[in-house]
């Protein structure tokens, strides 16, 4: 929990320093990428071999990317 807790902390200097527009933004893109099948099937018929690998994908990509992960990593060394 402390790990968290100095994580925050440093995001929330960062960020204080570099404006909040990125992070919102890349919030923004990974959550309309994780959602763009549910979407997509409100338009139009889209077969579940599909919608669920793409969610799944995007989800495993948005945790391999996660930087609370990096940042752990880095901070080990």
């Amino acid at each position: 929990m402390r790990d968290l807790r100095d994580y925050l902390r440093a995001y929330w200097a960062h960020f204080s320093v570099a404006g909040w527009r990125t992070p919102l933004l890349l919030a923004l893109v990974w959550l309309a990428g994780m959602f763009a099948p549910l979407g997509l099937r409100a338009l139009f018929e889209l077969p579940n071999f599909v919608a669920i690998p793409w969610m799944i994908g995007w989800a495993v990509v948005g945790y391999v990317f996660a930087p609370y992960g990096m940042w752990k990593a880095q901070r080990k060394k």
